[in-house]
């Protein structure tokens, strides 16, 4: 008999593929499932080491679809506390500018998590000439810009992301010649779409067109970001309707109404900012550098915006319950933003948005079921990405595992000003990372970086 690397015992295994719940035993070998055991059946198991999991809940990694990881290992380190084993990174527009450097990076050093990486609307402008976000691309930068996107995939980026609000001058005729590029190629287009005033839902319409002109995947990044209350639910409506004409659209989430970036981008420009009267700066905070945790008037607003634009704030537009009508939307996927930032600086939705949803969604209001929030964590965004491997317990599948302490879980990091956005949670036990145990215990386990570099070819 084989000597399994890993076995799990005194578990409560749940699959999201199958459905299954049921207490057992988990074998581990060569980075993947190698069985599945009822009670009392891995008894006589050969194993390398064994595991008592103590009757937590034996899970699928967590699938992260939108981050900014970027190889920046701290930020990967957070998610890993929280069971993330997978992110698809590059968002917003801001992929890399070389492929090959980036993945050499990434295997060089090694990193805590499996990571895809997306080529980016913002940085294939730079790339091409275009450094002006208010003005579009020429004719040549486009093909440029095409020739770039090409050249990535060929690399094995995973797709490519738009951030519309961050190049509002970016043309149309550009952003269809990047979607009929990965049509070709086969790849998903992700996009934080671009509000051309508060609350605007023609963009996310501009969107959901190109997937009935290219026929290709398409992720809505951040939804609560985008829009809100009334807004908010016409936008998932909007959804719903292309959905209905078989559009392949999916969506992604957070569980925070209050957003960070970068102060000296579009998002926070003067004009919407000072000229908006429905904005309140008694929800609007600094994230990171000098005023961290701060809230803001006027002068400091300014004051950065001059002197400190790659600092990091916070706004807050939205209310509660605009959290639940995102994940109204049927498959809707759990997604943090995180970024990497300053040490104790920057937003919390990078170390607590996982246990936040679980004790929101579940534990108190129950709007979802446990089995079908750990589907929006893991089977669906693997979907989405088209990770066969993903998102399942079963036999065969990679060994991206995670034990809970379900009666401990919940996050612990908070706003900057109100505590330590850096904190990890409680109750996420153990988490393996391709059959490695990578967290043991809630400790990072010193060393080991077992992620592997996610290329589609």
């Amino acid at each position: 008999m084989a000597t399994l690397d890993y076995l799990v015992t005194n578990a409560r295994i749940i699959d999201p593929g199958s459905g299954r719940d049921f207490k057992g035993s988990l074998g581990i070998s060569g980075g993947k499932i190698a069985d599945i055991y009822s009670p009392g059946a891995a008894e006589n198991r050969n194993a390398a080491k064994v595991l008592d999991a103590e009757g937590g809940l034996l899970v699928p990694g967590f699938v992260d679809v939108h981050a900014h990881s970027d190889n920046d290992i701290p930020c990967a380190e957070k998610l890993l506390a929280m069971g993330v084993t997978t992110v698809l990174s590059g968002n917003c527009g801001m992929g890399p500018a070389d492929f090959e450097t980036f993945f050499n990076e990434f295997e060089s050093s090694g990193y805590p998590v499996n990571q895809a990486e997306m080529a980016g609307l913002s940085t294939l402008r730079e790339k091409a000439g275009q450094g002006d976000v208010y003005q579009g691309a020429s004719k040549d930068q486009t093909r440029k810009m095409k020739e770039f996107v090409q050249e990535a995939f060929s690399k094995g980026a995973w797709g490519i992301s738009f951030g519309i609000e961050y190049t509002p001058g970016a043309s149309r005729e550009e952003i269809e010649e990047m979607a009929s590029a990965a049509s070709c190629a086969g790849r998903l287009v992700a996009a934080h779409i671009g509000c051309r005033y508060p609350n605007d839902t023609d963009s996310l319409v501009d969107f959901l067109e190109l997937g009935v002109k290219f026929g290709i995947r398409l992720i809505i990044s951040h939804l609560v970001y985008m829009f809100v209350g009334d807004a908010l639910k016409k936008a998932v409506e909007i959804i719903d309707s292309y959905r209905a004409k078989g559009v392949d659209v999916w969506v992604d989430s957070g569980m925070y109404t209050a957003y960070a970036t970068g102060a000296g981008s579009p998002v926070f420009d003067e004009e919407y900012i000072i000229g908006d009267s429905n904005f309140c700066f008694d929800r609007f905070r600094a994230a990171t550098g000098k005023y961290a945790g701060q809230f803001l008037d006027v002068e400091k607003y300014l004051e950065i915006r001059r002197d400190f634009p790659d600092d990091s704030l916070i706004y807050d537009p939205g209310r509660p319950e605009d959290i639940f009508t995102a994940y109204s939307l049927k498959d809707v996927m759990v997604s943090t933003d995180c970024i990497g930032n300053p040490p104790r600086q920057g937003h919390p939705q990078g170390a607590a948005t996982y246990p936040l949803f679980f004790r929101i969604m579940v534990k108190e209001t129950k709007r979802l079921s446990l089995a079908e929030a750990l589907r929006r964590c893991t089977l669906i965004p693997a979907q989405a990405m088209g990770c066969s491997g993903k998102g399942r317990v079963a036999p065969g599948a990679d060994a991206d595992l995670v034990v809970l302490d379900w009666e401990r879980l919940r996050e612990r990091a908070d706003f900057p000003g109100s505590g330590n956005p850096d904190a990890p949670p409680e109750g996420v036990k153990h988490v393996f990372v391709n059959g490695v145990l990578s967290i043991e215990n809630e400790k990072r386990v010193p060393g080991i970086f077992a992620g592997k570099c996610l290329k589609r070819l």
